[in-house]
């Protein structure tokens, strides 16, 4: 039988309160580490108009959107035929495969040839899947997430063919000298804008939340930098920005959510980006006992990520641009540009979803706007 603590040795017990003393001490360490802090006091939330603007902005934004944007464009002709080459995001992440999936899906009702090169999330095989696709001198080619920087030569060279390259959620603006000709997704900042009011309305205006933020796909960058917007203007709000690599995610972030959510006792919303990364933060939440104290929200529609938001299970918010609306707005991009049309400066994006268990489909994700599919071949003028 286990001996009762206050029957240990004087000294054991000196020792095990040291060792506590220490536990603590590192769990509050790590939580500092790549991180940021802002916020206001623990008082009680003060109404104002920054409370009215998140709650209209939440209101709206779990409201289906019934037009694509791109319908104010007008009609465009496709050509006879076309090929895309479409260099995406790490196919580990559900988020990369889905865009995949919409350009395959709009490609297929056109009849157009699509080539596919799975880049990763290292530089490397990035500039290997550009270098693939300049070579096989496509009509158009996909850069979905990278910066362009990380494969300049390939950039040149493409621009030296004229060969027009489209960015899909780079989080760059468009450079048709040197960059991306075109910028489909130019929306992080805005998906994490949606989310950060929305947790300032559920809140009442006493939020107090974690971000924790990728930086190998800029766009979780401006997610983060969003959400942390929305939240500055709650003067009862507090926030803090830690990032992470993708790359490393399965064992480095655990511990790091981990020592987040024991140092702060006052934590009351997770935000990880990008939407498996939101899985890892309930998984921590539930560990540490939090589930009544803590909720998540993340990015991306994921169904993983989805199920527990559907049960009100720690995940309470996920915003999404369509998922397959983002790959038909990349095509639609091209035919504009073969067809020598002006994109209004060159940006094309999709609508936005910020999914709770009450807007959330039943089932599958936000794939884009109500009937987004017909709206688009609309435009196409085929059927």
């Amino acid at each position: 039988m286990p001996v009762p603590s206050n029957n240990l040795p004087r000294a054991r017990r000196r020792r095990g309160a040291v060792v506590a003393a220490l536990v603590v001490a590192a769990t509050v360490a790590l939580a500092g580490c790549n991180s940021s802090d802002s916020g206001g006091d623990d008082g009680p939330a003060a109404s104002g108009p920054w409370l009215d603007d998140a709650k209209a902005a939440a209101e709206t934004a779990v409201k289906v959107p019934t037009e694509i944007a791109v319908k104010a464009l007008g009609p465009v002709e496709p050509p006879a035929s076309m090929t895309v080459y479409f260099v995406g995001c790490d196919q580990s992440i559900p988020g990369c495969v889905a865009q995949v999936e919409g350009v395959r899906q709009a490609t297929e009702a056109l009849g157009f040839d699509l080539e596919v090169c799975d880049a990763k999330s290292d530089v490397a095989s990035f500039q290997n899947c550009m270098s693939q696709a300049v070579n096989a001198k496509p009509d158009v080619i996909v850069n979905n997430a990278r910066p362009s920087a990380d494969a300049s030569e390939a950039y040149a060279k493409a621009h030296e063919l004229k060969i027009p390259v489209i960015g899909q959620f780079t989080a760059q603006l468009p450079d048709p000298e040197k960059g991306n000709t075109v910028e489909v997704g130019n929306v992080c900042q805005i998906e994490g804008e949606l989310l950060g009011s929305y947790i300032v309305s559920e809140s009442g205006g006493k939020a107090n939340v974690a971000i924790f933020a990728d930086t190998v796909y800029q766009c979780n960058g401006q997610r983060a930098d969003g959400v942390k917007a929305a939240l500055d203007k709650c003067p009862s709000c507090k926030v803090s920005v830690d990032r992470f690599s993708v790359a490393t995610a399965q064992t480095d972030l655990p511990p790091a959510l981990q020592a987040k959510i024991q140092s702060n006792p006052q934590l009351n919303w997770v935000v990880s980006t990008p939407g498996f990364s939101g899985v890892m933060a309930a998984d921590a939440v539930r560990q540490a006992g939090k589930e009544d104290a803590v909720s998540v929200g993340t990015f991306d529609g994921d169904e993983p990520t989805l199920a527990l938001v559907r049960q009100g299970d720690i995940i309470k918010a996920d915003v999404a641009s369509g998922v397959y609306e983002n790959g038909w707005t990349v095509v639609d991009a091209a035919l504009r540009l073969k067809a020598g049309q002006t994109i209004p400066d060159n940006i094309e994006n999709p609508t936005q979803l910020l999914m709770t268990q009450e807007s959330a489909p039943e089932k599958g994700t936000y794939e884009g706007a109500d009937g987004f599919r017909d709206q688009f071949q609309a435009l196409w003028g085929v059927s």
